[in-house]
């Protein structure tokens, strides 16, 4: 669901700027590992902005909220700046 109240049947969808590319990015990595964590899904997330973007983020430049429903409990969060960098570190490591 995005914030027009537009909803989609993906295990990956993307909003905005550029959100086809952004959609069959991470349809495409989806398909090759199609069970995710959460840890893998926030960094896949995160890859598919840098490639459609062609950019390099810093932790400061960008805001990544998760929403999960562990145990039956429904929760969003926003990632601290800490853990940003530590994924962005990851993604660079692992590219």
């Amino acid at each position: 669901l995005d914030p027009a109240g537009y909803f989609v049947g993906y295990k990956a969808a993307c909003s905005g700027a550029k959100d086809v590319e952004a959609t069959n990015y991470l349809e495409k990595r989806f398909r090759s590992n199609p069970e995710w964590t959460c840890e893998e899904a926030i960094r896949e997330a995160i890859s598919a902005l840098q490639s459609v973007l062609s950019e390099d983020f810093k932790a400061s430049q960008i805001e990544v909220g998760v929403s999960t429903t562990e145990g039956g409990d429904r929760a969003f969060r926003v990632l601290t700046e800490d853990e940003v960098d530590a994924h962005l570190v990851a993604i660079s490591e692992r590219d």
